[in-house]
């Protein structure tokens, strides 16, 4: 038998991609060390996309070396997020500027010389990465299944808006012949969340199997359509890592294991039954219920996806012999389903403890990006959880300790990082890493009204330009009285 084959799961998770980062920084040293695995498919969505990226490009070019650190704690921060650049014209309006997400894709990601290129002992010869992303336009799909009416069967067309793009990478190839333009695109649109990021166009293929891996959509040739999050309905890409690394398993040389990175760790919500619902702020607040609103998408597409792809196949009945055709009785153009046996092979880092990470909060979790040490703990949090999972779940010895000393696995003993902000009014008693004197919300909200300013003067509302600073005084209103309930969502 060869090494250990490993399929490697990144969900999505906006700013919490920081434990994302924290976590695959230290499996990939526990597998290295380990021996005798190899990573031969890597997933991802959203924030986990554009990791997804960078993990392949270091195990490919870099001898095992990432960017992981510098991209999801060093670099990345409100400051060039909410960017106080004119906005161009014919570009969206949206909350955040995607031109440091670009910077630092572009960053993560060169173009290297053929002699500086060396790969991991840890990447497979061949490397399959996959990234979920999600058409705002919708594709219609012609279904196998036919509805019966008076006189005739009727066609079942189906509308779907969860697509992917595969990427097939190999050892030796050089950099400068992969087209990591291509990767860096599709890695933002997977990260572009609605309303915060703009979306990206992409040039698709119909026929194209690394585009449309199992049916093909009711279009020919080739054509461009906008696309954003890929987590909006498929946010933890099981599925994906399973049908691409049962065709790598057909040769039957090697054991599977599939390590999934999620940082949203479910739990019971506790049930509001104190107050009339009415009372509540999300009944009278249409920007809470917008909010509110996308982010039950999220939830709820991925709750259906796992069930429907993943639990639903593997704890029924074995599926009915082919039709006619050789076509399998599904109805739905989704990924090749697996069997039960998979379910055992699955590992999982999950948020551990009773605290919150610091980038769980303001509506889309994105509060890991107003502070560096807020990013800083939660990479140490994926580090400390994957750890505990290479141990008690692997079975391989425990990597050794990092140069800043047992405190590295333990952020909340560490009195820079350990700050609570289960609050919006905590952050104005937490120091600004980036600005020596203010505070973290002092920060923020210096930031947040520049890029108010930059929003209305590009919308150019009637009135004359002094009419701007009361749409200014409006916008500012309304967004500031509602941080304190978007902080919580």
């Amino acid at each position: 038998m060869g090494k250990k084959r490993v399929a490697l799961v990144l969900s999505g998770g906006v700013s919490l991609g920081s434990y994302i980062a924290g976590a695959l920084d230290e499996l990939l040293r526990a597998l290295h060390a380990g021996g005798d695995y190899e990573l031969d498919v890597i997933v991802g969505a959203s924030a986990g996309a554009t990791t997804a990226a960078i993990i392949a490009h270091g195990l490919l070019y870099r001898g095992g070396t990432t960017a992981l650190h510098q991209t999801w704690v060093e670099r990345v921060d409100m400051a060039e997020l909410l960017s106080d650049t004119p906005i161009p014209a014919g570009e969206p309006l949206t909350l955040l500027s995607s031109m440091v997400l670009r910077q630092m894709a572009e960053e993560a990601t060169p173009a290297l010389p053929a002699e500086q290129c060396r790969a991991s002992p840890l990447c497979a010869d061949e490397l399959t990465l996959a990234l979920t992303i999600t058409n705002l336009e919708g594709l219609s799909y012609v279904s196998r299944v036919r509805l019966h009416s008076a006189d005739s069967d009727e066609l079942f067309i189906q509308q779907r808006f969860a697509e992917q793009e595969r990427f097939r990478l190999r050892v030796g190839e050089p950099s400068a012949q992969v087209d990591w333009g291509r990767i860096r695109e599709v890695a933002l649109a997977s990260a572009a969340l609605p309303t915060v990021f703009p979306p990206v166009p992409l040039r698709r293929e119909a026929k194209n199997p690394d585009h449309y891996p199992r049916h093909t959509p009711e279009f020919s040739g080739a054509a461009e359509f906008l696309y954003c999050d890929g987590g909006v309905f498929n946010n933890v890409p099981i599925d994906l890592a399973v049908a691409y690394a049962e065709e790598r398993d057909r040769d039957g040389l090697a054991e599977r294991l599939y390590l999934i990175v999620d940082p949203s760790r479910d739990m019971v919500r506790a049930v509001p039954t104190a107050s009339d619902p009415r009372a509540r702020p999300l009944y009278r607040n249409t920007a809470l219920q917008i909010a509110r609103l996308l982010a039950a998408t999220h939830a709820e597409s991925s709750a259906v996806q796992f069930e429907n792809e993943m639990l639903a196949p593997a704890l029924s009945v074995p599926r009915p012999a082919p039709v006619a055709g050789g076509l399998q009785p599904e109805s739905l153009p989704g990924i090749r389903r697996p069997d039960v046996k998979v379910l055992e092979q699955f590992r999982v880092v999950l948020p551990t403890g009773a605290r919150r990470l610091k980038g769980s909060y303001l509506s889309y979790a994105l509060s890991a990006f107003l502070d560096r040490s807020f990013r800083e703990y939660d990479f140490r949090r994926g580090a400390a959880d994957a750890r505990l999972l290479v141990v008690a779940g692997m079975g391989l010895a425990a990597t050794p300790e990092r140069a800043e000393g047992p405190s590295f696995y333990d952020p909340d003993q560490d009195p820079l990082l350990g700050h609570a902000i289960d609050d919006y009014a905590q952050l104005a008693l937490i120091a600004s890493s980036t600005q020596p004197g203010a505070s973290v919300r002092a920060v923020f909200e210096a930031q947040l009204r520049r890029r108010i300013r930059v929003l209305v003067r590009r919308l150019a509302l009637p009135g004359p330009r002094i009419f701007d600073r009361l749409y200014v005084w409006i916008a500012e209103r309304l967004l500031f009285s509602n941080l304190p309930q978007l902080w919580k969502q």
